[in-house]
């Protein structure tokens, strides 16, 4: 579950946190981002991020992506990057959504899926009360990753955050999803996404201009992070990447530079037959 205040970056974050776990474990994406339409614009953010330039204009020591480069992405993301859309004239809608995803599952080996966001699908039943369909969906949505063991990205707007005394606006939580406390009740994991347009000091942390905070809001199991937890990343305008040192990520998407991870559930890194319960 991934919020925060528009403009502030979820979005281009969501995709450059699965840009990486899709080539840390081999995995492949299913996007559904009526935000980003058209598709070919959408792509475009894509293809910076995999070369880590940028697709309109030359910056300083980075020309911009080339034509032979766009062919190079399109033969790595074809089978392994997805951007989901209805037909012309189709209004998406949840149950529509969770069959293009199962079908894609079962027919494309996808393995995660981002929902960005929550309120560009119409509920398939508007006899219930606003507050018992969310839980409805958000019920389904945990049901399909558990049973068939993939990740659900969902993005979600909060309501409008009010000011502090400094005229900034206030951090939204997962409770301040617009809606349904449900948002955070039922997620198994979820962060806020914080960018910062003016330098400001908050306790230890020294925050430059146009950083980004990754902040904790709930985590399922403790091996997966800290409630609360913080990370300031840095970030590159060109291409859309996120960084923690001095200088942003070279590394090209499809170059074998690194050992492929392998995932390990419950039932591979333990024997039953041996657990105490």
């Amino acid at each position: 579950m991934a919020t925060g205040i528009p403009s502030h970056g979820k979005s281009n974050f969501v995709e450059w946190y699965v840009m990486n776990i899709m080539r840390d474990y081999n995995m492949k994406a299913s996007f559904f981002s009526p935000e980003h339409h058209p598709m070919a614009l959408h792509q475009t953010t894509f293809i910076e991020k995999f070369y880590g330039r940028n697709f309109f204009q030359d910056n300083p020591n980075l020309p911009r992506i080339t034509k032979d480069e766009v062919k190079r992405y399109q033969e790595w993301a074809q089978e392994r990057l997805y951007l989901t859309s209805p037909d012309k004239g189709q209004f998406p809608t949840w149950g529509w959504l969770l069959e293009k995803f199962k079908e894609q599952m079962f027919i494309y080996g996808v393995d995660i899926f981002v929902i960005d966001a929550f309120n560009k699908l119409e509920f398939d039943d508007n006899k219930d009360k606003e507050l018992s369909r969310i839980k409805r969906v958000l019920t389904q949505l945990t049901m399909f990753a558990q049973m068939n063991n993939v990740i659900i990205f969902l993005v979600a707007h909060p309501t409008k955050m009010q000011k502090n005394e400094a005229g900034i606006y206030n951090k939204p939580t997962l409770y301040d999803v617009s809606g349904s406390a449900d948002f955070r009740n039922q997620t198994h994991d979820g962060f806020t996404i914080y960018r910062h347009f003016e330098a400001i000091q908050e306790g230890e942390y020294d925050i430059d201009k146009n950083q980004v905070e990754f902040i904790t809001q709930k985590v399922k199991m403790k091996f997966q992070g800290e409630m609360a937890g913080r990370q300031i990343f840095n970030y590159h305008i060109p291409s859309g990447r996120y960084y923690t040192g001095h200088t942003p990520p070279t590394f090209v998407f499809d170059r074998e530079d690194k050992e492929v991870l392998q995932p390990v559930s419950p039932s591979q890194a333990f024997d039953i037959d041996d657990l105490p319960f």
